[in-house]
């Protein structure tokens, strides 16, 4: 009706004069009285309305007002659809798997955190890695040239294997088709074959007004520890190339860039776990509302229409 309450409006009046025994009075079905039809052509036009305009301004109101709350409906029915998933939003996004290399015991090497295939705008990642810990470690996870400038959550746990880098930009998202999140350094512990691989927990959310994880796949890559162990030049390198610049200070874009996260404490500040949050609430119940309007306004035009 949302559609067709429109040519309703403008077919009715010449359907009423063109068919007057024929055409439901709306006006009375709406307000309980129903009429069939009389002896008569007057009578039935007339259907216990003073004249023909009359008649006509009445029902043309009805459809009006139906018209309108048919829309409303519409609306409103798609907004709450759009928030509970329908329709989906693609699932297009993927970890770039970065190239398989071999590093020497102690070597630090980074591995970034890239995504590509973006074709909607995205506004927050949680990138979830594990790893072999008795094969390598994480010296750090840097943000340099990152896509996000808020970080929510930086957490390293060496002893399970385990790293999380979550972060995001506020609206309108990230628009372009490729980009860097973040930098995770490793270091060889012992010589053999080490896997990295990204978690099914990791999320790429879509600037949809839902939070869509659009991730298509996931990412995993092995290096090899080599049993060679870099020499004491190369590891005084290290720590003045890697450790100094890269892990222990960030370059000129921290300056725009805001952490919600304490080093010492790599938890999320101020956040509150709530089973179901109040929006939720009140999306239900106004879909519960909606339904009982929707079911009252369907049974009106089907009153209407069924004796046609």
């Amino acid at each position: 009706m949302a559609v067709f309450g429109v040519f309703l409006f403008f077919a009715y009046p010449i359907w009423l004069i063109i068919f007057p025994r024929r055409t439901p009075c709306l006006y009375c079905r709406l307000t309980r009285y129903r009429y069939y039809g009389g002896q008569n052509e007057t009578e039935s036009v007339l259907c216990n309305h003073k004249n023909l305009f009359n008649l006509i301004s009445l029902n043309l109101a009805v459809i009006l007002l139906m018209t309108i709350v048919s829309m409303g409906l519409v609306f409103a029915e798609s907004k709450i659809l759009f928030n509970m998933g329908f329709p989906p939003t693609p699932k297009t996004v993927s970890f770039v798997i970065p190239d398989k290399n071999k590093y020497r015991l102690e070597e630090i090497f980074p591995m970034d955190i890239d995504v590509s295939n973006i074709k909607t705008p995205i506004n927050a990642i949680q990138s979830d890695l594990s790893f072999e810990p008795s094969k390598m470690q994480v010296v750090e996870v840097t943000t340099d040239d990152s896509l996000a400038t808020i970080f929510i959550q930086k957490e390293i746990n060496n002893e399970a294997g385990y790293v999380r880098l979550s972060g995001g930009l506020p609206n309108p998202g990230y628009t372009e088709d490729h980009g860097h999140f973040g930098t995770v350094y490793f270091q060889g512990k012992s010589p053999g074959l080490a896997t990295v691989e990204f978690l099914p927990s990791s999320m790429v959310l879509a600037n949809d007004g839902r939070g869509t994880n659009i991730i298509k796949d996931l990412a995993k890559i092995s290096y090899l520890i080599l049993p060679d162990k870099i020499s004491p030049q190369e590891e005084e390198l290290q720590k003045s190339l890697y450790v100094s610049k890269k892990v222990l200070g960030e370059r000129s874009t921290m300056g725009t860039q805001l952490l919600l996260y304490s080093e010492n404490n790599p938890q999320v500040l101020g956040a509150v776990d709530k089973n179901v949050s109040p929006i939720t609430k009140m999306m239900n119940w106004l879909a519960h509302q909606l339904e009982e309007v929707d079911a009252w306004t369907v049974n009106f035009w089907y009153q209407i229409f069924r004796y046609l």
